[in-house]
């Protein structure tokens, strides 16, 4: 698929599917319930942000589930995973170093199901400069003495870049990297405020569309290759005690729907387009791991991506992927343990391969198959 679009102006603001942050004032009170037999459950995302939940309600997926989104947000200043312990939310999804903290902290809850994926034409991220910048993939040194533009820190946006400009031997305290909104780094891009820029899809194919005044440097596939990109839904353990069979029916809709998205990236980009506000004919969307099945190897990567560039917090180095995640929701999985590598799963599955959820060690669930 070509990630170029048409033309047009650059969109409306958008949240992403990568955010860790809820409004809390929108949180409070008691968890949901069941209503005529719907499980409900808090979704840590605005309705008009990218995320295979926000797919699958275009695609009607939730329509005759017997569970269901509420969604919750935009973004502020609470972890998601600090809001999912303190039961004002029930599922989230953002970058996995943000789980590894939040265990750190003993927060309970548990990854159930994955999510992107890197590949060369639909990266997790792609980096832009000025159209005719003398800074490529070929002279990263050019960025020594000048500004990165990202939209957060200790997060995907700001770590994979370090990563990869040390590793090819850029001097990271020659470079300065500036935080502003995603949607305000192109135009300070334009400015010359910003000589290069970290974008996520949908954005992405907005600058790919305008080659006269953004040039694609590189993208993230460049540093961590098809393993990188890895941000899992996580639910609170309260939740899933509560409503195990939703949890699967959750986890088995996100499958579905990101194996739809993998066969269809035209019309998944349209959606991504339509939800988030910017204009469909322009708009990428990411690759997603098939099935929703979760493995150890695009989940060790941010203990060593973290270790690498990042601040880990004291006692992460003593968890590995096992003890945050688990198969055990997914009907698609054979047993609850991950998968070694996303290499072990390249088959789409359109028959279940459990019956049941299964049994994990990471939250008792009353029945759970063995």
């Amino acid at each position: 698929m070509s990630r170029i679009g048409g033309s047009g102006l650059l969109g409306k603001l958008t949240a992403l599917s990568v955010a860790f942050l809820v409004v809390p004032a929108l949180l409070a009170g008691c968890g949901l319930g069941k209503d005529n037999g719907v499980v409900y459950f808090r979704f840590a995302n605005s309705p008009t942000a990218l995320s295979l939940v926000r797919i699958a309600d275009e695609l009607g997926y939730w329509d005759h589930a017997g569970v269901k989104p509420k969604y919750v947000g935009p973004a502020t200043a609470v972890p998601a995973v600090q809001l999912l312990d303190q039961n004002k939310i029930d599922i989230a999804t953002g970058m996995f170093n943000g789980d590894i903290d939040g265990k750190v902290k003993d927060f309970k809850f548990t990854a159930i199901a994955s999510s992107m994926l890197d590949l060369p034409n639909e990266p997790h991220m792609a980096y832009f400069t000025k159209a005719g910048s003398d800074i490529t993939k070929n002279n990263l040194k050019a960025l020594e003495g000048r500004t990165v533009g990202i939209s957060a820190t200790n997060s995907c946006v700001d770590l994979v870049i370090k990563q990869y400009l040390k590793n090819n031997g850029v001097d990271l305290s020659k470079v300065k990297f500036l935080q502003l909104k995603e949607e305000l780094i192109p135009p300070a891009i334009e400015k010359g405020e910003v000589d290069l820029g970290v974008f996520h899809p949908p954005l992405v194919g907005v600058l790919l569309s305008k080659p006269d005044k953004f040039a694609e440097a590189f993208t993230s596939f460049d540093d961590w290759g098809p393993q990188g990109g890895q941000a899992p839904y996580v639910a609170s353990n309260a939740w899933l005690q509560k409503n195990p069979a939703a949890a699967r029916e959750f986890v088995g809709i996100i499958a579905k729907t990101a194996n739809w998205a993998n066969a269809h990236p035209k019309e998944s980009a349209e959606i991504a387009g339509k939800t988030t506000g910017y204009p469909v004919e322009q708009t990428t969307n990411w690759h997603y791991a098939p099935n929703a099945l979760l493995d150890k190897a695009s989940l060790q990567l941010w203990w060593d991506l973290v270790r690498d560039v990042g601040k880990p917090l004291p006692g992460s180095e003593k968890l590995k992927p096992e003890d945050i995640a688990t198969n055990a929701f997914n009907p698609y999985a054979k047993s609850a343990d991950l998968l070694e590598s996303q290499e072990q799963n390249t088959t789409i599955l359109d028959t279940e391969q459990n019956s049941t959820v299964l049994k994990t060690d990471l939250v008792e669930i009353a029945g759970a198959e063995k």
